[in-house]
């Protein structure tokens, strides 16, 4: 008899995990570096590509070697696919 373990998708693939609190906050793991920083726009780098925060007195409260937390009102995500 095998043993089953279940380890949800982004834990298999080392893929990027953005998650918003009521936009306020934004914690991404996963990262492999920041590309920019700017209090309108935070563009951090991932494995899929580059993943822009956008929105208004935006800052790093937290900054790991594996995820990051960013504060501010956000207004926006997007992902820049195949860029690092």
């Amino acid at each position: 008899m095998k043993n089953l373990s279940f380890s949800p998708p982004e834990m298999l693939q080392s893929r990027p995990r953005a998650v918003v609190t009521g936009w306020e906050e934004v914690l991404i793991e996963q990262h492999t570096g920041l590309f920019s920083y700017e209090t309108n726009c935070i563009r951090v780098r991932t494995k899929a590509g580059i993943l822009s925060v956008s929105g208004k007195d935006m800052v790093i409260s937290y900054f790991g070697t594996q995820d990051l937390l960013i504060r501010g009102k956000v207004t926006g995500l997007s992902l820049q696919e195949g860029v690092t």
